[in-house]
């Protein structure tokens, strides 16, 4: 479902961002990217959306090599995929409806089937009474879990999370990986990069990086 081969990135010419990475994962897996601040785990998230190109290599998604697609292509692929950005990228003077909606209206879905969506997203995670607020006025929980709405409302069939529980205290920190594990048991494929362990580790898939390169990988029993 996603391949690396011998993937390399370098920015300015003499910044190795990402150095050799081989890695595969197949659909379904629950897989965390791992590692120290600077050790290229948002670079590989980003190659695996094609948000960044690799210098050398190549990135597979679907079985189609991300080098040399146009953008239309690029964007069919992200139609069925989903990103939790670390700095969530909300639109602040946005509702948190607006915020939600956003994927499914740039996807043409009919207004009743928005509505509804997002309306039964937004349950889902606790944020219904928030519906008409604006996202800056939200808590930072709050803003984390209308990302991860926003990054899931139309079922993609991947979803990138990076450190999506890093600035989060700890019972919103389980909540939120506990939504993770019952969408990957529900069938989406789940890769999480994030600097701390934790117990869902044990059954996933773990790449563990370090200055750009992939140090060792532990598949789950």
């Amino acid at each position: 479902m996603i391949v690396f081969d011998n993937v390399t990135k370098i920015y300015h010419d003499t910044v190795y961002a990402i150095r050799d990475v081989c890695l595969h994962v197949d659909k379904g897996d629950l897989c965390f990217i791992t590692g120290p601040s600077g050790a290229g785990k948002t670079t590989l998230l980003k190659l695996m959306f094609g948000l960044e190109r690799p210098s050398r290599g190549s990135v597979s998604i679907f079985n189609r090599n991300l080098d040399g697609l146009n953008s239309s292509h690029i964007q069919d692929i992200r139609r069925h995929t989903g990103f939790v950005f670390q700095d969530f990228r909300l639109v602040d003077d946005w509702t948190v409806y607006n915020n939600a909606a956003i994927i499914l209206e740039v996807l043409g879905k009919p207004s009743v089937y928005v509505r509804s969506r997002v309306w039964r997203m937004l349950k889902w995670v606790g944020l219904q009474h928030k519906v008409y607020e604006r996202a800056k006025d939200l808590s930072g929980g709050e803003r984390q879990r209308l990302a991860l709405v926003r990054a899931i409302i139309h079922d993609p069939d991947i979803l990138l999370a990076d450190e999506p529980v890093g600035s989060l205290d700890e019972p919103m920190a389980r909540y939120m990986m506990n939504v993770f594990f019952k969408l990957n048991k529900k069938g989406t494929t789940i890769i999480i990069a994030s600097h701390r362990e934790d117990p869902m580790m044990e059954y996933a898939k773990v790449f563990r990086m370090d200055c750009g390169s992939i140090v060792s990988t532990v598949t789950a029993p």
